[in-house]
């Protein structure tokens, strides 16, 4: 008699950041590869085109949208309050319409990646057999509402993730939930077609001459992401080299970053084209990939960056980008907002070829941690281990 397969169900709303978007349907597809009963919960469309990619995983429309019709997707949030009544109204759905999922598909797991809150509310309140699995995909935000559910409701969870050790202290300490709960798991960022995409023509001028040295930077323009200190490091250097500075994302801080570029006459050296889907690319062709958030996870551009075989400078922020260097060795690390330190980086990694080799070779090894085949593997022992009990 053939043992009933394993179902699991994720839930992440949250779908048109960088980092979900590539992280969920990598996740999914590696457990239905395993053998898992794998269903994707779908809150406001974030998924649906997902099914023509693949038959491996179901796609499961919750009906957030048909209740909230006019409610915005959140690629189109351009402020802290249009979030804030997005968040509202999306958690609102989750609340009223998960349990009636949790009964009639009765999932063995659930894991949930995004507005984490609501979902964990519903789950306890639904009195649901499915364990719940609390996935963080980089550091958690705080907020009163937000530490009261930690030591409150989550600690009914049956396992916390946490992408690297220092995500899971941050989380421990604000949940007062034993880091010994959480296990570490980095996201699953790496697989063939970044390999693929990187190897896409770039039609840019800057890109074709090989004169110019090209500095890359991806990330949606928040002030998390801090590319004022980015530009104003440039602006330091410009003179020093042939450099151009590439931004791709788009975010709230447009208008913000547009103003600075200008006051420091620096429209003919920096592009910020918008979101870009295929940015490996461009990381391919680039001298290096920088990165200056203020707060980070892991950082998937940096591990992307790692994959492809590019030199990484990177602020030493909380709470991943040190373990995803390994320390320095894979990449250069600055102090967060300091530009003075990020543009003799830049000078020093230009100017030193041993330097970029060896950050390079260590940057390959780094990201095998991070591959599709060695996530999925960590994450069977924890989900197996949990419907074992």
């Amino acid at each position: 008699m053939n043992k009933k397969k394993t179902k699991v169900a994720i839930m992440s709303p949250i779908a048109d950041t960088i980092g979900e978007a590539s992280v969920v349907p990598r996740l999914s597809i590696a457990l239905s590869k395993l053998g898992y009963d794998v269903e994707l919960i779908d809150c406001q469309g974030e998924w649906k085109n997902l099914q023509e990619k693949t038959s491996r995983v179901k796609i499961v429309d919750l009906g957030i949208k048909k209740a909230f019709p006019y409610i915005p997707t959140f690629r189109w949030l351009s402020s802290w309050l249009s979030y804030r009544v997005w968040s509202f109204f999306v958690s609102l759905g989750i609340f009223i319409r998960l349990p009636f999922y949790l009964k009639s598909n009765k999932p063995d797991i659930l894991i949930v990646r995004m507005l984490t809150g609501p979902t964990a509310l519903a789950h306890m309140m639904t009195g649901t057999d499915s364990k719940l699995i609390i996935s963080m995909g980089g550091l958690p935000k705080t907020s009163p509402i937000r530490v009261v559910l930690w030591r409150k409701v989550y600690k009914q969870a049956s396992a916390f993730i946490a992408p690297n050790k220092g995500v899971a202290e941050v989380a421990s300490s604000i949940s007062k939930i034993s880091t010994e709960r959480f296990e570490i798991i980095p996201n699953p960022v790496i697989d063939d077609s970044i390999m693929e995409k990187s190897l896409d023509d770039v039609v840019h001028p800057w890109y074709a001459n090989s004169k110019v040295s090209t500095i890359l930077s991806v990330g949606r323009l928040t002030r998390q992401k801090d590319f004022s200190t980015l530009i104003t490091a440039f602006n330091k250097i410009k003179k020093q080299g042939n450099f151009r500075l590439l931004i791709l994302g788009e975010g709230e801080e447009r208008r913000k970053l547009e103003t600075l570029i200008d006051k420091l006459d620096l429209k003919d050296h920096i592009q910020m084209p918008g979101f870009e889907k295929n940015p490996y690319k461009y990381m391919k062709g680039a001298n290096m990939v920088i990165s200056t958030s203020k707060w980070e996870g892991p950082g998937h551009v940096i591990i992307e960056a790692q994959a492809i075989g590019v030199p990484i400078i990177s602020t030493d922020c909380p709470e991943g980008p040190r373990d995803t260097l390994l320390n320095g060795e894979a990449g250069t690390l600055v102090t967060v907002g300091d530009s003075d330190a990020l543009a003799s980086a830049i000078m020093e990694i230009t100017e030193n070829t041993t330097q970029q080799k060896n950050m390079v070779q260590a940057g390959l090894r780094s990201s095998s941690r991070f591959t599709d085949e060695s996530v999925s593997m960590k994450w069977k022992r924890v989900i197996d281990k949990i419907t074992e009990r």
